[in-house]
């Protein structure tokens, strides 16, 4: 005869594994969650809750989510986050800030991207803007 201890224990341990939510759908969900605040960006917990039934995920689960993606963004982007701007080239940095708003409306998203690139090939915006002059010229 089973105990009602092991009884419990084997229930919850069960319960547990068919809730456990796959990386792909830890995935799926961080681009719910991108495409919700770019689209709401103030969304009430109503919405936020909806949209965790709708992808079949425990609401608490995937607040967790939530607060994951948002730590990991206040952390602040770029490998080179640390490292003083006054170690890089200023006209470099000037124009890498420029391009790189080409793909965020943020200065200081930008700015972290170009301290990555520029931490790798200090002259990383010098030889983009040679490269593209030279491949307009020879498009005629």
């Amino acid at each position: 005869m089973i105990s009602i201890i092991k009884y419990l224990r084997e229930d919850i341990e069960s319960s547990e594994k068919n809730n456990e939510i796959s990386e792909d759908q830890k995935n799926l969900a961080r681009c719910a969650i991108a495409k919700l605040f770019t689209e709401h960006p103030n969304p009430g917990d109503s919405d936020v809750h909806a949209l965790a039934d709708k992808l079949q995920i425990n609401p608490h689960e995937f607040e967790e989510i939530i607060y994951e993606l948002l730590t990991g963004f206040l952390k602040g982007v770029g490998k080179h986050k640390d490292v003083p701007i006054d170690k890089f080239n200023p006209e470099e940095i000037k124009m890498g800030v420029e391009v790189e708003q080409e793909h965020t409306d943020s200065k200081a998203i930008a700015l972290q991207i170009a301290k990555d690139h520029l931490s790798e090939i200090p002259d990383y915006y010098t030889r983009l803007k040679k490269m593209e002059d030279q491949a307009k010229k020879s498009l005629g």
